[in-house]
């Protein structure tokens, strides 16, 4: 019973700060979305690349500036 209290009150959470998020953020807030993803994948990337490096693995491509 607890836990199905604590998961209900989490969705709720979830389910009005999501509505806020869109009720503010309006047309935009698709943008702020593909921004934040962007972004993550930019810094996933470079992190992996960095990982390789460290390992001794050359990464392959053109672009190694990462």
């Amino acid at each position: 019973m607890k836990d199905s209290l604590s998961l209900l009150l989490t969705a709720l959470v979830c389910a009005a700060g999501a509505g806020l998020f869109f009720k503010y953020l309006g047309n935009d807030a698709v943008s702020v979305i593909m921004l934040v993803t962007l972004v993550c994948a930019v810094w996933d990337n470079a992190r992996l690349r960095r990982k390789l490096r460290e390992l001794g693995y050359k990464p392959e491509g053109k672009r190694t500036w990462f």
